[in-house]
């Protein structure tokens, strides 16, 4: 099959009417480009007729911005919706490719290869300066994906994003993307692997944004090099060596651990003091833990998974007093779990928490009146009870001695998701009913294995239980 060329596409400086020779472009588009041209052309009359074409209107430079945002084969095809637009996407710096569209039955991979590698070249000559760089593809062989990012870097790439799916090996990148010097946002994903020796000169003194999704990475070598990043976002495959994030300027951390196999890892150190969102998923295979408290956070999202063993459990209660002053904490049933099978612990003082996310594989109703006493300001509880059968516990609820302050001066809203209507559930809702004196609003979200007669029953029993509050609207569905 001939290479598709993308001159034969794009090729428009000689012609000076508006239509276009583009069929590539409209593949699988329902409508012939010359067919679509001339009622896009009479829409457009019609507009100006009636004064409604107000996006002619707008400056060019506020069009490219548009432009911008659209895969680079869309951007090149408005140029047919009149000549206003004949020619605005070649004032853009923006390359945004995608082999998708060349991965079709009729073509092996050879040609799939082939192809695109084709059309990757004449995009790369026509757009020779690129602000920002997106590649997705699944079909480029190593050499031509490696070059292709060599040809976009340089000093004026403020943008990179690549994703990288070919199933069958890991790519290495061209190391001159790690001294870019004004990179702003870095974003790597799929099946790609980062060697330490490209990693020797890195420098991203720009660097804001940083996504690394792949198969092995160091990131320490990286991290130490960008003194102005603000938003990380780390998922790894493979964790052999302790890590260090000592970034005082990151606000937003993502960190993601999917190496459930291997050794315990000697030490994770997160010294990001300005920080104020966080998500952690991690496993509980870590010797030392050490995190610096966070008095700007906003948003804490914890899933820590237990291991086989817990001699690594007692970390996690150091890391739930770093993330104290929250405003929203979500705790995943993993952690929970983690938190239950730790030595005995005494909550923090979670004095700025007003949203509470909590989810259990079976729900503790004595875990969750400790953790309330702390939490002295809470106003929204969500429970999350994950377990898929029937209640394994039906003991009754083991009454506090006291009442948590939340409780009777500021929790509004109460849900309670998975609910089964054991014991220990149903006291629970009527003591939070009975102690809640500015609670609003409570909705129960049944087991999803309820029948529409189970629910009304569900419904009634909590009716008739007595309440402080005279505005508290019950849901139950």
């Amino acid at each position: 099959m001939k290479p598709i060329s993308l001159k034969e596409l794009l090729n428009t400086e000689d012609r000076t009417d508006s239509t276009l020779s583009l069929p590539n472009l409209y593949e699988g588009y329902s409508e012939p480009p010359k067919q679509l041209e001339m009622e896009q052309e009479d829409n457009l009359e019609t507009a100006t007729t009636l004064n409604m074409d107000m996006i002619s209107t707008l400056p060019d430079s506020l069009l490219c911005y548009i432009l911008s945002f659209l895969p680079t084969r869309d951007s090149v095809a408005t140029s047919i919706l009149s000549r206003r637009w004949h020619h605005l996407w070649k004032e853009l710096r923006v390359l945004d490719l995608d082999d998708a569209p060349f991965c079709t039955p009729e073509r092996s991979a050879e040609e799939m290869d082939e192809c695109f590698t084709a059309f990757v070249n004449e995009a790369l000559a026509r757009f020779p300066l690129i602000n920002k760089f997106h590649l997705s593809c699944e079909v480029l062989c190593e050499d031509d994906f490696r070059s292709c990012i060599n040809s976009v870097t340089g000093s004026h790439l403020q943008e990179l994003f690549v994703s990288q799916m070919y199933s069958f090996e890991n790519y290495g990148v061209p190391c001159g993307i790690f001294t870019c010097p004004s990179l702003v946002s870095l974003c790597l994903k799929g099946n790609i692997s980062i060697d330490d020796e490209d990693l020797q000169s890195v420098h991203l003194p720009s660097l804001k944004y940083l996504e690394l999704d792949v198969k092995y990475v160091n990131p320490d070598m990286i991290l130490a090099c960008c003194p102005a990043l603000e938003t990380l976002k780390l998922t790894l495959d493979r964790v052999e060596f302790p890590m260090h994030m000592p970034i005082s300027t990151l606000k937003r951390l993502t960190f993601q651990d999917d190496a459930y196999h291997g050794e315990g890892i000697e030490h994770l150190e997160i010294e990001t003091p300005s920080l104020e969102y966080l998500h952690v998923s991690l496993w509980c295979r870590y010797l030392q833990f050490s995190v610096t408290d966070f008095p700007n956070m906003v948003e804490a999202h914890l899933d820590i998974r237990p291991c086989k063993k817990d001699e690594h459990l007692g970390w996690i209660p150091e890391f739930l007093k770093a993330v104290c002053k929250t405003k929203l904490l979500r705790l995943e049933s993993s952690t929970t779990e983690c938190l239950l099978r730790a030595p005995p612990i005494d909550f923090p003082e979670f004095g700025c928490l007003l949203h509470l996310q909590l989810r259990f594989r079976s729900f503790k109703s004595r875990f969750l009146l400790d953790l309330l006493h702390c939490c002295h300001k809470l106003q929204v509880l969500i429970i999350q009870n994950e377990l898929n059968g029937p209640p394994l516990n039906q003991k009754s609820m083991l009454q506090p001695t006291s009442v948590p302050n939340c409780v009777t001066s500021h929790l509004k809203i109460l849900e309670f998701i998975g609910y089964h209507d054991s014991p220990e559930e149903h006291e629970f809702i009527a003591y939070i009913l009975q102690n809640g004196l500015v609670l609003m609003r409570m909705k129960i979200h049944t087991h999803t294995s309820y029948g529409v007669k189970v629910k009304d029953h569900i419904f009634k029993e909590l009716s008739v239980l007595p309440r402080s509050s005279n505005v508290c609207e019950s849901i139950v569905d």
